[in-house]
């Protein structure tokens, strides 16, 4: 089966993509745990597919260096330093501070009150200690107003950078207070429905800036080897 083949039953989407949504679903959920082994043909077997589409979603997440690809030894689940979370949360600052920017002026009513629900469901599940519902709920805030600037390089870059932002709510929410974080997303909120582009990029930034802080300050330090930085490669 083609890497580039689509299923029904995944509502459409590419099938590698459709392993790479699974497999970082199952990292954040501590089903794959920090060195387990991801066992392609497994894998495939388990989800009915070729072992095509498995082996482009695992390479699809060595690239952005959640799991590393080593010839002959396979997949093993891989987490990045605190450094490099916080190094991706300065980025996400600029990005999202830019499609905050541009989607003030873009984005619907409709999908404003989907951003308002989003914010009331990551405070339902952080209350309930559902911090991987926190996390989906956290991407699909601001994958929205990405799509919301109609900028289609900036939801790509986000798209990249995503999977650290899961990785990272997962591994620290439950040693830390983070509802203050997750309050953050108001201001945005509110920004975007006065339409004021400014205060939604600077509400946006500083979020993201206060997730920086929260990682250089409380990630597990255990969690977070360097060295494994210089082992990320992908198969050819």
């Amino acid at each position: 089966m083609s890497q580039s083949e689509t299923s029904s039953d995944f509502g459409g989407e590419l099938l590698s993509a459709t392993v790479k949504r699974l497999v970082l679903d199952r990292i954040v959920q501590g089903h794959y745990q920090p060195g387990e082994r991801i066992v392609e043909f497994k894998l495939a077997k388990e989800l009915g597919l070729s072992q095509s589409p498995v082996r482009e979603g695992l390479r699809e997440l060595a690239a952005v260096g959640i799991v590393t690809i080593h010839p002959r030894r396979g997949a093993r689940v891989r987490l990045p330093s605190a450094k490099e979370l916080a190094d991706v949360s300065l980025v996400r600052a600029e990005i999202d501070a830019l499609a905050a920017r541009l989607a003030a002026d873009r984005i619907s009513d409709g999908r404003l009150d989907v951003l308002q629900g989003l914010i009331e469901d990551m405070l339902t599940r952080l209350d309930a200690g559902d911090f991987s519902g926190v996390t989906d709920a956290d991407v699909r805030f601001h994958h929205l107003i990405a799509e919301a600037s109609e900028n289609h390089a900036l939801v790509r870059a986000f798209e990249q950078l995503a999977p650290f932002a899961r990785t990272f709510i997962t591994l620290t929410l439950p040693d830390v207070d983070v509802r203050e974080i997750v309050l953050q997303h108001r201001p945005i909120l509110d920004a975007l429905r006065a339409r004021d582009a400014g205060r939604a990029a600077e509400s946006a930034r500083a979020h993201q800036l206060s997730v920086s802080d929260l990682l250089q300050t409380h990630f597990p330090a255990a969690l977070g080897d360097p060295a494994q930085s210089q082992e990320s490669t992908v198969r050819t």
